[in-house]
């Protein structure tokens, strides 16, 4: 059983830079989506993608057993490459990472990247995204429609060269001749809707026509994050194999940004719809990571204190909560916002809980610093339960017992 195979990587309509890498050889196909951006994201997903490269050697005698291994040997590189370098700290990566072996596709995932089977007309996604909204959604405690619009649906839980060991979650499912697998960024799921992905790769046969659809398609609807595609088509043995043949990772693209695809002036990205987990729906797609609207707010509440709109004002900031730390360390619910507005403080300290900051990791504990935006005070106690069990998930003890106002 062989593949034809395509890939394309876009720099997208926002970002400056591609934190994305990706291979794209028989047997052998991952995509990485760097994290941390001004502390290299993309350093963090090359080095992945280049210790897949060497310890894959040749991949037609890789055993799909050792692929856990590899992904945990790309973390153990990033982490030890960001402690020898104080400017790389808190760098990772997502990895999506497949091999195409004895009439199966076996996968090691770890991190929001992921990979779908399309197969007679149906997609189905075949990993579950490591973020708080989709253990919520795993967990029962919020639908996919709900995910699709809470407030932390861009925190990742899990990824790569965070911590010094990750855990790696492995499938393994049996392909035929006919189906497609298709490995992604979130920069595409995050733009267009699952049953936009079936439709394109129902439509369009030759895989590199697919790839490039698909990545025009996310860049029609705004381009937010960068965007990586790699489709594999499943052939028969005396099929003719793709045009791809060589491993890469993403060009690196211009300094200045250029638009590609012109975009609709009222195009919102679409809900994730039509797309089944293998056995349930699949969570929900989410907006890229870390995109502070910090500026935003404070313009905002600034022009309406400076135009006469202290009520409307005063209502906005009651009305907002955030998870944030205290002067102390300790994570805090607030009423307001986290930004100050001509020096002065819009926000109330609610409630403090018995979680640290420093209980944390460290992709989150920068979340939690710059101030988790939510929407209610319930939302708020959510949060901070949902980053409870990640410091419990890293063997983390908290330090002391919460104080003033009860726990959270």
């Amino acid at each position: 059983m062989n593949a034809s195979v395509a890939a394309r990587s876009d720099v997208g309509r926002v970002r400056e830079g591609n934190e994305d890498s990706y291979v794209a050889k028989e047997p052998v196909f991952a995509v990485a989506d760097g994290m941390g951006g001004h502390i290299a994201g993309d350093i963090a997903s090359q080095t992945a993608v280049e210790t897949i490269e060497r310890e894959t050697g040749n991949g037609a005698a890789l055993d799909p057993q050792r692929l856990a291994g590899i992904v945990q040997s790309a973390n153990a590189a990033i982490w030890e490459r960001a402690q020898g370098d104080p400017a790389l700290r808190g760098m990772g990566t997502t990895c999506t990472l497949a091999l195409l072996a004895d009439g199966k596709i076996h996968l090691a995932h770890v991190g929001d990247s992921r990979a779908y089977l399309f197969r007679d007309g149906e997609l189905s996604q075949v990993t579950e995204d490591h973020t708080l909204v989709g253990r919520m959604v795993r967990e029962g405690r919020l639908t996919p429609e709900e995910a699709e619009r809470h407030p932390q649906r861009s925190i990742i839980t899990r990824a790569l060269g965070v911590d010094e060991h990750v855990d790696v979650d492995t499938f393994t499912l049996p392909v035929r001749e006919g189906d497609r697998i298709l490995l992604c960024s979130d920069g595409l799921t995050s733009m267009i809707g699952g049953e936009e992905i079936r439709e394109v790769l129902a439509n369009e046969s030759a895989p590199q026509t697919a790839a490039d659809r698909l990545v025009d398609l996310a860049n029609s609807a705004g381009g937010e994050d960068n965007i990586t595609v790699v489709l594999v088509d499943i052939t028969s043995d005396q099929a003719a194999r793709g045009p791809e043949e060589a491993r890469a990772t993403a060009p690196a693209p211009p300094r200045v940004r250029v638009d590609t695809q012109p975009t609709p002036p009222d195009a919102p990205p679409a809900a994730m719809t039509g797309v089944h987990r293998l056995g349930e729906l699949s969570a929900a797609s989410k907006p890229p990571r870390r995109r502070p609207r910090k500026a935003l707010v404070a313009l905002l509440v600034l022009a309406l204190l400076i135009g006469g709109g202290y009520l409307a004002a005063r209502w906005a900031l009651d009305n907002s909560w955030y998870v944030g730390v205290d002067d102390e360390g300790t994570v805090a619910i607030y009423q307001g916002i986290p930004e100050e507005v001509l020096g002065m403080s819009l926000r109330e300290e609610q409630r403090v809980t018995s979680l640290e900051v420093g209980d944390l990791p460290g992709f989150l504990r920068e979340d939690v610093e710059t101030g988790i935006k939510v929407g209610s005070l319930a939302e708020a106690e959510s949060t901070v339960e949902d980053l409870r069990s990640r410091a419990r998930d890293l063997e983390f003890e908290p330090k002391r017992d919460g104080a003033g106002g009860g726990g959270g």
